[in-house]
């Protein structure tokens, strides 16, 4: 067994949340490094669903003969201005995008954004004023967002096509998540990592953020990893607001530790991880990320290029920053359209949700033909098996709730995120995600 340690804490870091959420399209889930656990204890159990009447089904709230009105509701504002500000600016651009195109059936599509404040009563006020103004919610991004859940249980009929990090939330019939939630992990790149270094992974170490969600995220990782050989001899539990792990690198150091994960935690503190293990001349043959670490601030902040090459990813995302814009045409069209749209915005994880969400749902709009009603794309998204954003994401199949296998295998070279597998674009899916609860899961394959 591995040395698990708890420090408790709580910080003030909120921004650490780019380890926040359901990083499923790559089967990881990033969990919040933030005051999260405010959201996970203190929220309330979610009622089963219940069956829409045909009235509900067939309710046109939000539509008129030239426009759709649909809503967000993420964190904005509070402890930390703009936390999940990418997830409604996400959606807005996608929207913009298909709106100079002509709309869909005649009609533009409006998002109308809503700030819970940090506060999940009032995420629960702004999701019941939803239901009679806006047509459906799209891209929504909250650590509050199960204190609606029941509000979307009792309206069974309302389209929620957003990502979810609570359970309840996410099993809801009307909940349609382009990267739906799951607790485990893709084989693949722990398949890759176990072929090229079969020493380091006996001997693994990781830093696992201590809110309640990246916890119970971690397990399923840890089981994925240790169904496949990996074996754990350090792990701790640490606060969001630690900056000095010099202790937690002697202690790896001591123990003969030859990799490192940097997943289940914010990218600020694998960056401090990193320097540390620089400053005590501490160099693991393997540092891997599904995640977190790939956002642009993450390797000045880390060391620069001599302090981080070789450190590896692997993620069920594209090199969406603009690394795969020549591949991909979609990784240059959602930054244009960001920039369009934000000026200046740096997108993030959530800016992906948001646009992968308004995509996910404008396929279901379009579907419904020109008389939509929330029934009819609500039946739209139940048939969709397979979604990428354009290749954006790794296949996901929203409508069974499967995560994705796939991932993209990439690595620091010369100060710079690097693809190692597939070299230019794709897929490597050779592996299933296995989950705690059900192990290996049926592929979502290209």
């Amino acid at each position: 067994m591995a040395l698990i340690e708890r420090k408790a804490g709580f910080g003030r870091r909120l921004i650490a949340t780019t380890a926040a959420a359901a990083m499923v399209a790559g089967g990881f889930v990033v969990t919040t490094a933030s005051v999260a656990s405010a959201a996970s204890t203190s929220s309330s159990s979610c009622q089963a669903a219940g069956t829409p009447t045909s009235a509900e089904l067939n309710s046109t709230v939000g539509i008129t003969k030239s426009t759709v009105t649909v809503g967000n509701i993420s964190i904005i504002s509070g402890p930390v201005p703009g936390l999940f500000q990418g997830a409604p600016y996400g959606a807005q651009a996608y929207f913009a995008y298909i709106n100079s195109l002509g709309g869909i059936n005649g009609r533009k599509i409006t998002l109308q954004s809503s700030d819970d404040a940090f506060s999940g009563t009032q995420n629960q006020s702004e999701m019941q004023s939803a239901l009679s103004k806006d047509f459906a919610m799209v891209g929504s991004f909250s650590l509050f967002d199960n204190y609606s859940c029941n509000v979307l249980a009792k309206n069974p009929a309302m389209p929620n096509v957003s990502v979810s990090l609570d359970p309840g939330t996410n099993s809801l019939p009307n909940t349609v998540s382009p990267q739906p939630l799951a607790q485990g992990a893709p084989l693949t790149p722990y398949t890759i990592l176990k072929s090229k270094y079969p020493q380091a992974i006996k001997s693994v170490a990781n830093l696992v953020s201590n809110t309640d969600t990246a916890i119970a995220q971690w397990h399923g990782q840890e089981a994925a990893m240790q169904h496949i050989g990996y074996h754990f001899t350090y792990v701790r539990e640490v606060s969001p607001i630690e900056t000095n792990f010099t202790t937690d690198v002697i202690n790896m150091k001591n123990k003969g530790v030859k990799m490192v994960l940097m997943t289940d935690g914010d990218w600020q503190i694998f960056a401090a991880l990193n320097k540390a293990m620089v400053q005590q001349n501490y160099h693991p043959q393997v540092l891997f990320s599904a995640g977190p670490i790939y956002d642009p601030h993450y390797i000045p902040a880390a060391g620069g290029a001599s302090a981080t090459n070789g450190t590896w990813l692997g993620q069920g995302f594209s090199l969406y920053l603009g690394q795969d814009a020549k591949a991909i045409p979609a990784v240059k069209t959602f930054n244009t359209w960001i920039q369009k749209t934000h000026p200046g915005f740096k997108p993030d994880l959530f800016t992906l949700y948001g646009w992968a969400s308004a995509q996910l749902f404008t396929q279901a709009l379009k579907s419904a033909g020109s008389s939509p009603t929330r029934g009819k794309v609500l039946a739209a998204l139940k048939k969709v098996t397979k979604f990428t954003a354009s290749g954006l994401m790794a296949p996901q199949n929203p409508a069974k709730k499967i995560p994705g296998n796939c991932v993209v295998m990439a690595q620091i070279k010369n100060g710079n995120f690097t693809r190692v597998a597939p070299t230019t674009k794709g897929w490597d899916c050779s592996q299933p995600y296995y989950s705690l609860h059900h192990g290996a899961l049926p592929k979502v394959n290209p």
